[in-house]
């Protein structure tokens, strides 16, 4: 017993001596083109009937009514376009791309930090062929 206490010190000694290597880096390239084609897409059928205005800078102005007749799926959608966007434009991924959507009115609708961070395997359809995968 009196051999535990003086050994248990040295190991708490040498773990605090001992520097953790660095997490390993995230390589966070641009959105692939083929993403950022789509989003075009998805923006430009949202901004031609008028009613949705979207920045280059993770922001929307969208009319308050057409907004609450949305689904959560929808609403989500419409968020996550808006980040791709963003992303798409600053040539950069982000795990945190900040988003605002306010209503016609000025209100804002919603304030999210959405993901736009890609697997390119998934995006390609992977090498097991299983497709897109939702994240």
């Amino acid at each position: 017993m009196r051999f535990v206490l003086p050994l248990v010190c040295c190991l708490a000694l040498l773990a605090g001596c001992h520097k953790a290597p660095p997490p390993p880096e995230s390589v966070a390239g641009p959105i692939p083109a083929q993403i950022c084609a789509q989003v075009k897409k998805s923006i430009d059928a949202l901004t031609a009937n008028g009613g949705v205005e979207v920045t280059d800078k993770g922001e929307a102005t969208i009319e308050s009514t057409a907004w609450f007749a949305m689904n959560a799926d929808q609403r989500d959608g419409v968020a996550r376009a808006v980040a791709f966007r963003a992303g798409c434009v600053s040539g950069r991924q982000s795990k945190d791309q900040e988003v605002k959507i306010r209503g016609d009115d000025g209100t804002l609708l919603t304030h999210r930090f959405i993901s736009t961070r890609t697997d390119v395997q998934s995006v390609l359809g992977g090498a097991s062929g299983q497709g897109d995968t939702a994240r």
